[in-house]
This record gives C-alpha cells, structure tokens and sequence, in this order.
C-alpha cells in the first residue's frame, strides 16, 4: 500500500470529494490550512509521483488530476494498520480503550450495535 503523509491525505481528500480537480481547486478547498500554493502543488506532485493520483487532462498550463486510489480501500487498510499496531489487532481492545476516554457513547455502542445487525 502506497505510504501517505497526513498533508498528503487532506489533498487526497479533496481528489476523493470532488472526483477530479487541478491544483487550484486544490488551493481553494485547503485555504484554511493556510499553506502556500507551492506547498499545495508539491504534495500533488508527490502523490503523483507515488501514483496516488494522475493526470486526466489538460487545458492549457492547467492539468486536472484524479485519485488512483479507492477512499473505502485506503481507509480498510490504515484502519486496520492503526488496531494491528496499537491494539495488536483487537477491535475489542480498542472500543473499550474508547470508551474508558469517554470517546465512545453508550449511544455510539448501540448505533454500532443496530449496524452490525444490519438495522441502520
């Protein structure tokens, strides 16, 4: 699986949101961020490099660009690194880490509940 930085995931969640985009809507999605242009186009010319995304078009000076990698899969898989390398690959371990730091609701549990029997 292709390594991604968290700067990297917040412009490949842009790719994700908006299915194919250019550095400018890049630029305009992550201005909160308060990063500089150039550091946008460098973290979409290494996911390009990583073959994270790649280019569909072009207009001019302007390439657009699609992500090559599926939202749902990328997230399995980091999920799945995250419980394996800090809960030794137990869910159980980790919701009841969860919720002993009140990050996990009796309400949560019962919604995970009704999910997991297909109720939601």
């Amino acid at each position: 699986m292709i390594k991604i930085s968290d700067a990297e995931l917040e412009v490949m969640q842009v790719f994700w949101g908006k299915k194919e985009a250019n550095s400018f809507d890049v630029i305009e999605a992550l201005k909160d961020k308060n990063w500089s242009d150039n550091t946008v186009r460098t973290l979409i010319k290494r996911l390009q490099a990583k073959k994270a995304i790649t280019i569909v078009k072009q207009e001019g000076k302007v390439y657009y660009y699609k992500s090559l990698i599926n939202e749902n899969e990328y997230k399995i898989k980091e999920s799945n690194n995250f419980i394996d390398k800090l809960y030794n690959g137990s869910v159980s371990d980790m919701l009841l880490c969860f919720a002993k730091e009140n990050k996990l609701s009796k309400k949560d549990l019962e919604d995970l509940i009704k999910k997991i029997d297909g109720e939601d």
